[in-house]
């Protein structure tokens, strides 16, 4: 596995090992499980990297992952392609900007979707997410080009949304910074339920402290790769890379 981060003009092969360390350090903080899926755009090109539908997400290597075009087609590789490939390649074609995608299935952030409780800006690392996340209203698996397009209308040009009694759809165009907003989502919700369990009333970030937090964490670009390095040794001494 690689520590690498993920930047432009990466090699194929290096999108590959990233993709699977991203993969795996996912699977073991729990917001992927045998199901849910990260994608890479292979620049400069119409295809993306994405996983078999069949393989352990835990036990994924570069070599299995699969080369689908934007319409979900197999391009490369041996296996058949995840069922839900229309929400990266919706997006995919929706967003040039988006080179990295993640559907998972995280419990708490999750939950928000199946009630009328919205998702607030808890913790100091939510600013990002301060208006908090559109929930897609399709409870069903998408997987026509319909559905994905649908998804990717819902994402607009935010860095993530929610799938209703579902999941998460979240994008970048590194994998740091993915795996980072995945992490931080599902710590937000953990957070807003724990302070819901302790009663009285919520105090979410106001919009001068959500301005004030954005303007420090404008300093400390930093904070993706520290994260990404971190659970790497992390993951590593638990064994899941």
């Amino acid at each position: 596995m690689t520590g690498t981060v993920t930047a432009p003009a990466l090699t194929e092969e290096q999108l590959r090992r990233d993709l699977v360390t991203c993969t795996r350090l996912l699977v073991y903080l729990g917001v992927l499980d045998y199901s849910g899926h990260v994608s890479a755009r292979i620049p400069g090109t119409d295809e993306v990297l994405i996983q078999p539908r069949d393989a352990s997400r835990a036990a994924i290597t570069p070599d299995d992952l699969l080369v689908i075009d934007l319409d979900g087609g197999l391009v490369r590789g041996e296996g058949v392609p995840v069922a839900e490939a229309a929400i990266h390649t919706g997006v995919y074609r929706a967003r040039p900007d988006v080179t990295v995608v993640c559907h998972g299935h995280p419990s708490l952030s999750t939950t928000f979707t199946m009630t009328d409780r919205v998702m607030l800006p808890m913790r100091h690392f939510a600013y990002k997410f301060s208006h908090g996340l559109a929930v897609h209203p399709d409870t069903r698996h998408i997987r026509t080009r319909e559905q994905g397009d649908a998804v990717a209308a819902t994402l607009g040009d935010a860095g993530a949304c929610m799938l209703r009694s579902h999941g998460t759809v979240v994008v970048g165009d590194r994998f740091d910074v993915l795996f980072m907003d995945c992490v931080d989502i599902e710590e937000n919700a953990r957070t807003q339920l724990a302070a819901v369990q302790l009663g009285g009333e919520l105090k979410p970030l106001t919009v001068v402290e959500i301005e004030q937090i954005s303007a420090s964490y404008g300093g400390l670009g930093h904070r993706p790769g520290k994260m990404w390095e971190h659970y790497i040794h992390r993951a590593t001494v638990a064994g899941y890379l």
